[in-house]
């Protein structure tokens, strides 16, 4: 529960495009105005504020610590989106003519009297990019919290694969159903046609394009603090890094450790973090404290299996270069998989040989994760593996990542997810720690020469062109970006499939269709596929912080 020691008054306003959109307002208690304001926008009616911070049950609830904010003096505005909660209009979420809704409240806010005309975004970061984007003149700083700015290429049709499992715990776990349980039926402002619109234009077009504020980022040029967490990565971590890519204002990257969509969810909540990280931004931008906070590093971020802090001066950082690991034939002897590959950092001769497997897996059980008779589950042993030797130093890979992989089919497509892994030797961590994955349909393979670099390639979602059967296709599967220290002894993993676990990966799980066929991914001499990931040089001595941004204080690790 958000709890305030005040109640909330409600504002509406007319919106440009004649769609009445209301808002609770928050005022300081016994403090006399105008105040500066930070305004939040989403689809998870305002009325639901009283709900406890649970990601199992509530993950919407994303209002931060509210009382911090009103005791320093802020006003705070909730606004429902047109078509939710108690705003008319047709949902159409994170599309161009929400974010000019909410640009119209913005502006709207500034000219009243408790407000002082300075407003930023705080909460729902969806919204605070899409807004920003249509560029209001009251709006003078966003700090947009684990958000995605693509909706086609960060969650919705992943490498050109439609999502299945989020929209579950998403669309109608967090928005429809909760609807209907207030009394407003799933069918109105046009709530139900969501889901089918979603699966009505599977290639990024014209449609995709109006809900994607990545397109226009660069017009953004107020100050931006983006902030990202690990254990949200295949959701929104994507987002928050090309959002501090591509804007043209002042800016920061915060990247913290929560691991978990739980954790990530609990950070926000936690005052301590807001004290640190937000409210020095806010007082600075809103009411024009000098505390030095435009001096801190340009990007931070939590190095896992490091469990510290480190920073740089961009991203990727200037110091990172290339580190190639090639897929081999040869058994690791390290786990019980489909194939128990290596992953080794000399290229291979002639005899490198293939791998080729078969789906659907008949011992798939929850995605591809089957279970012994104990009924334990194991992910590994029904999907393609490629595991190093023990690293003989540490080594840390901060920045982006790509695999190149040559593969074939006998079919005339080929999914293709991917995971990169941390193997620990530490007996207290987890036996694995996810570090990376990527994602790609080969119908899908044509990259965005303007927008593809050697480490990440774009593409362009714009055509279907099937692949021809037993054709050798060289592909290129972006890896989300990442920071993590291999320790000596400790190994990585590269794993991929055609599908995922249904336990590891939730809720971002893909519809499978109906693949039947054999893959082939080839690890020869004329067929090099590799892993490039960028390396960072590691210091002499060790000047990294002390461990932050990992868990709120009292969070256990989950």
């Amino acid at each position: 529960m958000v709890d305030v020691n005040v109640s909330p008054f409600e504002i509406k306003v007319r919106t440009r495009h004649g769609d009445l959109v209301r808002a609770d307002v928050y005022l300081p208690r016994e403090a006399s105005g105008p105040f500066p304001v930070l305004l939040g926008a989403s689809p998870y009616q305002k009325m639901l504020r009283h709900l406890p911070v649970i990601t199992s049950v509530f993950p919407f609830i994303e209002y931060g610590p509210m009382q911090l904010y009103l005791d320093e003096g802020y006003a705070y505005v909730a606004m429902d989106t047109p078509g939710a909660g108690r705003s008319e209009g047709v949902w159409d979420p994170v599309s161009r003519t929400e974010g000019e809704a909410i640009h119209d409240m913005i502006e709207h806010v500034a000219g009243l009297d408790w407000s002082n005309g300075r407003i930023g975004m705080s909460h729902y970061c969806w919204s605070q990019w899409n807004a920003a984007r249509t560029r209001p003149p009251h709006l003078l700083t966003i700090a947009p919290f684990d958000g995605a700015t693509d909706m086609y290429r960060d969650w919705m049709y992943q490498g050109g694969i439609p999502i299945q499992g989020f929209l579950n715990s998403w669309l109608f776990g967090s928005v429809l159903l909760q609807h209907m349980a207030d009394g407003l039926p799933v069918a109105e402002h046009g709530r139900d046609r969501v889901i089918y619109d979603m699966y009505a234009h599977p290639l990024d077009d014209e449609w995709q394009r109006r809900r994607s504020p990545f397109w226009e980022l660069d017009k953004i040029d107020i100050p931006v603090l983006s902030i990202g967490a690990w254990g949200k990565a295949a959701l929104h971590l994507r987002g928050n890094f090309m959002g501090y890519e591509r804007v043209r204002g002042p800016k920061q990257l915060l990247v913290a450790g929560a691991a978990s969509f739980a954790e990530t969810q609990q950070l926000f909540a936690d005052a301590d973090f807001h004290r640190e990280e937000l409210l020095p931004w806010y007082d600075h931008h809103l009411k024009g404290v000098d505390n030095a906070v435009m001096d801190r590093p340009a990007v931070r971020f939590f190095v896992q299996g490091e469990d510290k802090v480190s920073e740089a001066a961009d991203w990727p950082p200037p110091d990172a270069t290339p580190a190639a690991f090639y897929l081999s034939g040869e058994k690791c002897g390290h786990i019980q998989s489909l194939n128990d590959g290596s992953l080794v950092e000399t290229q291979p001769g002639d005899d490198g040989g293939e791998t080729s497997w078969s789906y659907p897996d008949a011992r798939w059980m929850a995605g591809v994760t089957t279970f012994d008779r104990q009924g334990m589950p194991d992910h590994f042993a029904r999907v393609v593996t490629y595991t190093t030797p023990e690293f003989d130093r540490d080594r840390e890979f901060t920045g982006q990542g790509v695999l190149e992989l040559h593969a074939s089919s006998d079919q005339t497509d080929m999914d293709l997810m991917v995971k990169l892994s941390l193997l620990p030797q530490d007996e207290d961590k987890p036996r694995f720690m996810k570090v990376s994955q990527g994602w790609l349909r080969a119908s899908h393979r044509a990259e965005d020469p303007d927008l593809t670099s050697d480490m990440r390639p774009f593409l362009k979602h714009d055509r279907i062109d099937p692949i021809r059967p037993d054709r050798v296709y060289e592909l290129h599967i972006e890896l989300l970006p990442m920071s993590f220290l291999v320790r000596k002894g400790e190994r990585m993993r590269l794993e991929i499939s055609n599908w995922e676990s249904a336990i590891t990966e939730a809720p971002m799980t893909h519809w499978y269709g109906q693949k039947v066929g054999t893959d082939t991914y080839h690890h020869n001499y004329a067929h090099p596929s590799h892993i490039r990931l960028h390396e960072r040089p590691r210091p002499l001595a060790d000047a990294a912080q002390e461990t932050r941004f990992s868990l709120p204080a009292g969070l256990p690790p989950s």
